[in-house]
């Protein structure tokens, strides 16, 4: 059984070293001219190998930088300390070629030495001179296979990197994928959502053809829907004047409100007004800043106010505030720059009505621009 399974080794070794793509197919022989390597050098070229002899450790070391050698022989014969070193000097000029020596000793020692400095075989001769061409082939020939392992396993290992790598991409990139979808549904909804409110409110305050039940409706919408907050709504009085038209006092309740109230609107409805998009004031003093006024205390309070407009036409000014530990989300600034135009709008409507109702003017002038629709001459 162990000669059959060397012979089928040796097959498979033959038949790699067919299949395996070997640059130079030679074999390096080191040690002195003499009878041993003459014979040595004879069995191997008879197996159809180029031998390239070199006498001396610097003849092997140019040798080797000079060409590529499928095996390296050994005169162990010459020096044992000296066969010791090639042996180790050729593992580390060319690691990938194997090492063979050969002896006309039977030393067990000398084996056992040239075996632990790297050699893959040593021959006996005369002994062992009728297989010495079998055994460098089959050397020669696990050493291809060896390769071929290797450099499988080595194939192996980069196709997993490459798969690994890839996978960890697209694993990243369904991940990136699946937030950027989340996030687009997330805006979606809100969108929906933000939609279905400004219907809503529409529906509600169309029905109101009163200033006063209109701000009702419209300020108890808002606190459904931002919650828990205090809020100022200031309607024109003429021209250039402004009062409050309503309020909700949410947290205010130890000082004087209305005085409050007066006062924001002095300072802020003039300002306020010329500003056609919402304003977010995350730190209150930031907004009295705005304002240009140090009579009023918002500090710790988030502050949103808006203008709502009909056409060009500030109708109303709202301020919106509450304690920054309870910010206004992004929903709820959605909502109320949604809102505000609605509102405005629905104002000038009931300005409108309220006119026709009251005066005999031209019916082509009842949609003029120009017309003083202030809250204080309309109602």
């Amino acid at each position: 059984t162990g000669r059959a399974t060397t012979h089928d080794r040796m097959m498979e070794g033959v038949q790699a070293m067919k299949n395996y793509k070997q640059p130079q197919n030679q074999i390096l022989l080191i040690g002195e001219a003499n009878e041993q390597t003459t014979a040595i050098r004879a069995s191997v070229e008879v197996a159809g190998y180029h031998v390239v002899h070199a006498g001396t450790m610097k003849a092997a070391e140019v040798a080797l930088e000079q060409a590529d050698f499928g095996l390296i022989v050994v005169d162990c014969d010459t020096n044992n300390a000296m066969a010791e070193a090639i042996s180790e000097f050729t593992q580390l000029l060319s690691p990938k070629t194997p090492t063979v020596g050969f002896t006309t000793s039977r030393s067990q020692t000398l084996v056992m030495k040239m075996v632990r400095s790297g050699a893959a075989d040593v021959f006996c001769l005369p002994r062992d001179l009728g297989v010495v061409k079998e055994r460098i082939q089959a050397v020669m020939s696990q050493n291809i296979v060896d390769k071929q392992e290797t450099d499988k396993n080595n194939e192996i290992q980069r196709l997993y990197k490459e798969v690994h790598q890839a996978h960890e991409e697209a694993v990243e990139e369904i991940e990136s994928l699946s937030h950027t979808l989340a996030n687009g549904q997330c805006e979606q909804d809100q969108q929906m959502r933000i939609v279905a409110m400004a219907a809503e409110f529409r529906t509600l305050v169309s029905q109101e053809l009163e200033v006063e039940s209109m701000l009702r409706t419209s300020l108890e919408y808002l606190l459904h829907r931002l919650g828990p907050t205090n809020a100022a709504v200031y309607i024109r009085e003429g021209d250039v004047g402004w009062g409050v038209g309503a309020y909700i006092n949410y947290d205010r309740q130890g000082e004087n409100y209305s005085e409050f109230l007066q006062t924001l609107g002095e300072q802020a409805c003039s300002v306020v007004s010329q500003e056609k998009t919402l304003r977010v004031f995350t730190d209150g003093t930031s907004f009295t800043s705005w304002i240009d006024t140090d009579e009023l205390n918002f500090e710790g309070n988030e502050v949103l106010s808006v203008g709502c407009f009909n056409g060009d036409r500030c109708m109303a000014v709202i301020v919106f505030f509450r304690s920054d530990l309870k910010r206004f989300s992004d929903e709820s600034l959605k909502i109320v720059e949604t809102i505000s135009p609605l509102f405005g709008a629905q104002l000038g409507s009931i300005l409108k009505i309220h006119r026709r109702a009251e005066t005999t003017w031209p019916s082509e002038s009842l949609d003029t621009e120009d017309d003083d629709w202030s809250f204080g001459n309309a109602a």
